[in-house]
This record gives C-alpha cells, sequence and structure tokens, in this order.
C-alpha cells in the first residue's frame, strides 16, 4: 500500500517522492494502495493560526482521504476495506532491514474499528469472472461507500471524521486473498504521515521504513477559539486631578503561540 500526500507545502511534496518508492517495493507481492489527502491550493499550513480566526472559533475542517487502490493479479477485486483508529503509538523495536532502511515494530494504543464495507456480491455470488469489473475499483474515498459495496460500520450514517492526531490503520482485503495495510498519523495541518505495516501480535504493526522520531509524539493542534485581546479603550478616570492617575489605556493584544507542525518524511 502506498500513501501519495499532496500537501499545502513544496517541501512536503519533495520528501514524499522517496516513500513512494519504498511502498512500491515493500508491496509488489500482494497489490497496493495509496492515500491521497486532498488540499485546496490556496491553503498554506503556515497559517493555521489565521485560518483558525478567520473561523471565528469554529473548528478546522476534517482531513480527507483518497484510497487509490492496485491490483498485482489479473481479474483481482476489492472485498472489504476496514480502517481501525488508535489514540497513541510506541516504538517498542527497530530492526536494521539494509544499509538505508530501518523497520520498527510499534505497539498502538486502542484499536477501534470506525469504518468497514464490503462488496455486495449480488446473485452469482463472486467477485471473480463476468461482472467482476464493478468491484475492482481504483480509489475509495474515506467516509463515502461506493455502488455495489454495503457498509457494515458503523450500522448507520458515516463514519466519524479523521481526527487529527491519531493514528489509523487502513486494511484493503481482495479477492484473490492479499491484504495491505497502511499505518496514518493525521498531523496538526490535516496531512497524513504514513507507512507500509503488517500486524504483528495484540495491537502492534510493523512499519517500514524510517519511522520518523516524533511519529509516536502527541500532535499539538491550534486553538480554535478567539481570544479576548482586550484591545477597547477602558473608561477614563471621572476626576484624573484628584488621584493623578492618567487615563486608561488600551490593554495590549495577546499572540497565540504557533501551532508545532512536524513535517513529513519517509
Amino acid at each position: 500500500m502506498r500513501i501519495f500526500e499532496r500537501g499545502p507545502m513544496r517541501e512536503r511534496r519533495i520528501l514524499l517522492l522517496p516513500a513512494v518508492v519504498l511502498f512500491s517495493l515493500a508491496l509488489a507481492t500482494s497489490g497496493c494502495s495509496q492515500i491521497k489527502a486532498w488540499w485546496n491550493p490556496d491553503d498554506d499550513s503556515s497559517d493555521l493560526d489565521d485560518a483558525a480566526n478567520a473561523h471565528e472559533g469554529e473548528p478546522l475542517p476534517p482531513p480527507v482521504a483518497n484510497v487509490a487502490i492496485n491490483y498485482r493479479r489479473p481479474g483481482d477485486a476489492l472485498s472489504r476495506a476496514t480502517v481501525i483508529k488508535f489514540f497513541g503509538a510506541e516504538v517498542i523495536a527497530n530492526h536494521q532491514r539494509d544499509a538505508s532502511h530501518t523497520e520498527s515494530v510499534v505497539r498502538f494504543d486502542g484499536g477501534v474499528p470506525i469504518w468497514e464495507f464490503k462488496a455486495d456480491e449480488g446473485t452469482f455470488g463472486s467477485l471473480t469472472g463476468v461482472g467482476a469489473a464493478k468491484y475492482s475499483l481504483k480509489s475509495v474515498e474515506y467516509s463515502k461507500v461506493p455502488t455495489h459495496f454495503t457498509q457494515v460500520l458503523p450500522e448507520e450514517g458515516p463514519p466519524e471524521p479523521l481526527d487529527r492526531g491519531a493514528y489509523y490503520v487502513f486494511q484493503i482485503e481482495r479477492a484473490s486473498g492479499s491484504t495491505s495495510y497502511q499505518a496514518v498519523k493525521v498531523l496538526a495541518d490535516g496531512s497524513l504521515q504514513a507507512y507500509n505495516a503488517q500486524p504483528r501480535a495484540g495491537s502492534s504493526y510493523l512499519l517500514c521504513c524510517n519511522v520518523t522520531s516524533d511519529f509516536p509524539e502527541p500532535v499539538i493542534l491550534p486553538d480554535t477559539t478567539i481570544q479576548d485581546t482586550g484591545t477597547e479603550n477602558p473608561a477614563p478616570d471621572e476626576n484624573p486631578g484628584q488621584s493623578g492617575a492618567p487615563p486608561g489605556e488600551a490593554a495590549p493584544a495577546l499572540e497565540e503561540p504557533a501551532p508545532t507542525l512536524n513535517p513529513t518524511s519517509p
């Protein structure tokens, strides 16, 4: 499974190019998929505070992920897709794969399936042969169930939006029996930091490759509330001559700290 991310920063697009090659090599035998985080080209992640103020305290829009699916076997099709949400991560071991690539075993906290859908096989009960093309989807947008598929989770309504600071594992199952996994961290600016993954014991996954040191660190989210800056002048003293105090002055505006943004790295 591969992840492409069209972020608002030119640097992020450049850094992600080596990751595309790694993801392709890791899953060359089982098919793969890529997840894109779609952006407005006018957005700039360096202006999160300004965007928050422009919305006058409203929350930032949720990130959007588009999963593009590839198939290595002729006639293969998508049978099921599952998204599992986690609330924390811990790197418990590192293994040197070769001279330039390190694999990491990461244990995630939580593990709640938030979205799942499966193929509606219809009358023939098969994802292969005649009519199988309708199940060979090239892409799936998170939270939107495609035609000829049935949502399993949640039972009613769309799934919850992707959360900044949360972790997700996207699981793609194919009719041929191959399954690919992608571990994703949603950053403060809505971009995705992602790695190919293979399940291990419990909620642990083997991530490839070169997991960044800040991957298990909490994300500092931008403050979308508007603070009272006290810009209005207080009423002047009615008798300044008696007290000797000068007329009231406007309190200086308070500056909100800029959020900590972690750049995406392969």
